[in-house]
């Protein structure tokens, strides 16, 4: 069967067929997280959207396991398919900028270097991803959090129109309009129901903003949350505020680094901002004007295939319990080398925690922070330790935790059984999750699709799950 898939893919795309006995197989199947070996029989890479609507019905047709990658950043490894097929969407990368209309129209293999990029050159900007080689496709179907957040919304929210290729290998437009209820879907649980191969963006103008980091030291961990939690409940819209607990700089000492951007208009604000950030002991300041772009490359680049191991909570406040236990969390990190326990949280507010204009399936919108446990180490380290301490912040995190899982580009386990089905109803909510399941079994019933949360048409009743009998510390 291999033999006979590979002939027909290879008609449609002649020398970009990869199989395990090609030289290229191990570079190109690396994924972004190497806690996910991923050995796929055949990754095909088209080189235009033609190519993509063609091949898709070959792939399934042949009833091996699919999975599609855009820059193969997922978490959750799902970009990659032990004994399956990969449509691999890396040479559908082009970014087309339009200044006069302030859209974007953008591929689906494109990631957000390569968007901001082209966008800067024109001024403009959206949220995107605040580790530039994330995917642009995967961060925005699953929400998309970013340093513009506050002003302009979640990636998904300034998604005016999609291109998707189903199962049978047919392109939908799909907005607001002619497609309702897969509009919704699309933004913040849309990678279960097709392929998206192009993404038209409404654009901003942003030049520059006023951000970048400072960094506290050890002694100053406890105020620095406390900081982080003032700013990010009572900020203006514009400000975006990330704290990491790590260890930072040549000398890899403990520290609490905020980093701060400011897109906004109010030449008052960015002193306003000094004054309260140099209210601590200050180890490194790294804050100014800076031009967006410098801000998205700002927290720098991981290399692909060091392990990773993320378990986040969206919670609606930080109380001085929970910011205890996690700088002690913090501090029972066993990691002590380049890659280390960092414990990260984000702050919502303004236009995420808003109604969107558009109806989207984001269900930890009107959250106030969220709390992660980032473990990142090399090979050589022992797993369980890592996935452990990682668990060990989101259980810390739990009892003030709402909307299950939260945000799902973040969950580092793919939940494709009973118990994945509950995890996705504790996120989506019964009444998504239902909406969910209704548009897979009318765009997907053979269950082709799967991500972070496989959303099975023929799953389980969701009103038979008891969300609270799952053990959110599980399979995240």
């Amino acid at each position: 069967m291999t033999t006979a898939l590979r002939r027909a893919l290879e008609a449609v795309c002649p020398d970009r067929v990869i199989d395990r006995e090609h030289p290229r197989y191990d570079a190109t199947r690396l994924l972004f997280n190497g806690m996910h070996d991923r050995r796929p029989r055949l990754i095909v890479l088209p080189s235009d959207r033609e190519e993509l609507r063609r091949v898709v019905p070959l792939a399934r047709e042949s009833g091996l396991p699919l999975a599609v990658r855009g820059a193969g950043h997922n978490i959750a490894g799902t970009a990659g398919v032990d004994d399956g097929v990969v449509l691999d969407l890396r040479l559908l990368d082009r970014v087309r900028i339009d200044p006069q209309r302030r859209t974007a129209r953008v591929q689906g293999g494109a990631n957000w270097a390569q968007f901001d990029a082209s966008a800067s050159r024109h001024g403009l900007a959206v949220t995107g991803g605040t580790f530039d080689t994330t995917g642009v496709g995967g961060l925005t179907l699953g929400g998309g959090i970013g340093h513009l957040m506050g002003r302009y919304g979640l990636s998904c929210d300034n998604v005016l129109t999609y291109s998707l290729v189903t199962a049978d290998g047919d392109r939908l437009a799909v907005d607001a309009e002619t497609e309702p209820e897969l509009d919704w879907a699309l933004r913040g649980a849309g990678h279960d129901f097709g392929i998206v191969d192009e993404f038209v963006f409404r654009l901003h103008p942003v030049t520059t903003v006023y951000g970048g980091t400072v960094a506290y030291p050890a002694h100053e961990m406890t105020r620095a949350v406390e900081l982080f939690r003032r700013l990010g409940s009572e900020g203006p819209d514009e400000l975006v505020c990330i704290l990491l607990l790590e260890r930072y700089g040549r000398a890899q000492d403990p520290a609490a680094v905020l980093s701060v951007c400011y897109s906004g208009t109010d030449p008052t604000c960015p002193g306003l901002l000094d004054k309260q950030l140099r209210s601590l002991e200050v180890l490194d300041w790294q804050v100014e004007e800076r031009p967006y772009l410098s801000m998205q490359q700002l927290l720098g680049r991981l290399p692909y295939g060091l392990r990773h191991y993320w378990s986040a909570r969206c919670t609606d406040e930080l109380p001085d319990e929970l910011i205890a236990a996690l700088v002690e969390r913090f501090q029972a990190g066993r990691r002590r080398g380049e890659f280390n326990d960092t414990v990260y949280l984000e702050a919502f507010g303004g236009a995420v925690r808003r109604e969107a204009e558009r109806p989207s399936a984001v269900g930890w919108r009107t959250a106030r922070f969220n709390v992660t446990g980032m473990a990142i180490w090399e090979p050589a380290a022992a797993d369980e330790e890592q996935i452990a301490w990682a668990r060990s912040v989101a259980r810390a995190a739990e009892p003030w935790g709402v909307f299950g899982d939260g945000y799902v580009n973040y969950v580092s386990d793919a939940g494709t059984d009973r118990a994945g089905t509950a995890r996705a109803v504790r996120t989506y909510g019964e009444r998504g999750y239902r909406r969910l399941a209704a548009l897979k079994r009318r765009l997907d019933p053979d269950n082709v699709f799967r991500s972070t949360y496989s959303i099975d048409p023929a799953a389980i009743d969701p009103a038979a799950i008891d969300p609270a009998a799952v053990d959110p510390s599980a399979g995240e």
